[in-house]
């Protein structure tokens, strides 16, 4: 048993008061320029809720959990839990840095008459103070439902969309971040490893991706998502995702062409984002030349990300390349930011109004589309004062074609 306990404890994490401590700092600094009072953040679920976490090193949850950051004092934390007069237990209390006050209600997403509660006490810790502005952050995480009760609750309070202020900080990775993105980078190479001991002819995508996320949860990875799209060159592919059986699920078999996603977090919560391709026997020469295509587009839309720079001239630089080469321009994001969230800013589109910054880090995935058959190889990269270097390089350099025999 203690063997146990000790390994379970080299996977904890706890993130560093100091790295926390860094962030309110320089979040307040900005709402005082801003002449803010409080922000309000609320995280839904684990794989887009980073925003809740990047301010209290808390993982989102199923139920709604939401944060009031004062520009005076301590934050309070609402969440799902027992209404007063019984004591807060959710989240614990040893788990908490720069809290204030925890309030619990019973409040349930589904049921639209309790559809206020989280918001009216939100308001009540707000309206102490007398605020003249109020600003949310990541509007597109919070429920309509707490949004429209704060507007309600707060008439005659300036109330703004506050996500680019704390963007402006949370895009620039500190040294503790890279050190927690780079584990996370660590952990998938163990999961490609992984994957190419577990795709072979006779088994389902499902059996796989089950071998690969026992993997990452006996080395500390906190979530977990796995893709696997496969079938012959040329074809539309056969899916079997790990968040449902909504896909057909036949055996692999000699010939298929298998498309690899993995983004999961490792312990802290940071998240990589890892495509490659595999293939049961030898790779297409059509295969083979998208690939190379791929991979080539990755790396000049990698020497455009330096300090400066924008992601629409990263964008535009792979492109042309595509278009030189006969293949369509990148019709979604061609990459984005990598940290507590899956994807997050600066996101490598055109619209996308950040300059590029050293220490910001970024995935760079644009695609050889060719039809219903498409190449694209994800990897993460740092930018630095002299440009953007793989985040880990032994991952990055094993991006070809494996053959699985």
């Amino acid at each position: 048993m203690e063997e146990v306990l000790n390994r379970a404890d080299r996977r904890a994490y706890c993130l560093p008061t100091h790295e926390l401590e860094r962030r309110w700092k320089a979040v307040r600094e900005r709402m005082a320029l801003r002449g803010l009072d409080f922000l309000v953040v609320q995280s839904q679920q684990r794989f887009a809720g980073g925003y809740f976490r990047w301010f209290t090193d808390i993982p989102a949850a199923n139920f709604p959990i939401s944060a009031v950051f004062s520009r005076a004092e301590e934050m309070t934390i609402i969440a799902h839990g027992p209404e007063a007069p019984a004591p807060p237990g959710n989240p614990p209390g040893w788990a908490l840095r720069g809290v204030r006050e925890r309030i619990n209600t019973p409040a349930m997403p589904n049921v639209w008459w309790e559809d206020g509660w989280n918001a009216e006490q939100a308001v009540a810790v707000m309206m102490r103070r007398k605020p003249k502005a109020v600003g949310v952050v990541g509007l597109g995480n919070m429920s309509g439902a707490l949004y429209a009760n704060l507007l309600a609750g707060l008439r005659g309070v300036d109330v703004v969309n506050a996500s680019d202020l704390v963007d402006e900080v949370r895009m620039v990775k500190s040294e503790e971040e890279l050190r927690l993105l780079r584990a996370s980078a660590e952990l998938h190479e163990m999961s490609y490893a992984a994957a190419r001991r577990a795709i072979r002819p006779g088994r389902t995508a499902a059996e796989a991706i089950e071998d690969i996320r026992h993997a990452q949860v006996l080395a500390g990875s906190e979530e977990q998502q796995i893709s696997l799209a496969f079938g012959p060159w040329g074809s539309a592919p056969q899916s079997q995702h790990n968040w449902g059986n909504t896909r057909l699920r036949r055996t692999l078999r000699e010939g298929d062409v298998v498309n690899l996603l993995v983004e999961s977090s490792a312990a802290g919560g940071y998240f990589y984002d890892l495509r490659r391709f595999l293939c049961i026997g030898a790779p297409p020469p059509e295969l083979r030349r998208a690939h190379a295509i791929a991979r080539e587009a990755r790396a000049i839309m990698a020497a455009q990300l330096k300090p400066g720079g924008t992601p629409r001239a990263a964008l535009e630089a792979s492109d042309r390349f595509l278009a030189r080469n006969g293949f369509p321009p990148e019709s979604r994001m061609a990459g984005h930011g990598q940290g507590l969230d899956l994807g997050e800013r600066p996101v490598l589109r055109r619209d996308e109004p950040a300059v590029l910054r050293a220490g910001m880090v970024v995935s760079v995935h644009p695609t050889a589309q060719a039809g219903h058959a498409a190449v694209c190889i994800a990897d993460t990269y740092v930018i630095t004062e002299s440009g953007a270097l793989p985040l880990y390089r032994p991952l990055a350099d094993d991006d070809g074609i494996a053959r699985i025999d």
